[in-house]
């Protein structure tokens, strides 16, 4: 009786973390395109995506030979809205996204400032914007009306994302959650 006890609890202690992985996925950052909010290294909760806003951030599986098999980016750019970028700065709809510089910092050897962000909907987040942008063809782009399922997004490390400048929106089917920053 004893060994059926035992097998019992092995086979839970076995099979337990194999569910609670399925029904509690996770992503890890392997790169710095989300920082200053995220870290590279740093393991984000999804949850299911049920509707989508401004300052959501989203894991999503990239077909781009060469990138991470997923990406963590966030929305700022809804279906039907118009967006663009001028200076690293998101223009949603003709209007800016407020900016108030928090520091200068040094990152990655990249001069960058640290500004708030004030987003469509209010919600404020933290951007890195480089001063000598990594790549400046998607420092300033052209207008992009967002079509219907598939969301805008941008990386809070501006200068150094490959995101949805350089990389068009988002397919809605493949997104695989939406993040909740571990306490």
């Amino acid at each position: 009786m004893n060994e059926i006890n035992l097998m019992k609890k092995l086979l839970y202690l076995l099979v337990m973390p194999l569910i609670l992985a399925a029904c509690n996925p996770k992503v890890e950052l392997t790169s710095a395109g989300m920082y200053p909010n995220y870290q590279v290294g740093e393991i984000v909760n999804l949850i299911p995506v049920d509707s989508l806003t401004y300052g959501d951030v989203i894991a999503y599986h990239s077909y781009i030979p060469g990138f991470q098999e997923r990406a963590f980016k966030r929305i700022v750019g809804l279906p039907g809205d118009t967006v663009r970028f001028q200076d690293q700065q998101c223009i949603v709809n003709g209007k800016k996204c407020e900016w108030v510089l928090i520091r200068k910092l040094f990152y990655e050897e990249d001069e960058c400032e640290e500004y708030c962000e004030s987003l469509p909907n209010g919600m404020k987040v933290n951007i890195c914007k480089s001063v000598v942008p990594i790549d400046s063809a998607t420092a300033t782009t052209t207008a992009v009306v967002v079509p219907a399922g598939r969301p805008l997004r941008a990386g809070g490390y501006r200068g150094g994302s490959i995101d949805s400048r350089s990389q068009g929106c988002v397919a809605a089917d493949s997104i695989i959650g939406k993040g909740v920053k571990r306490k």
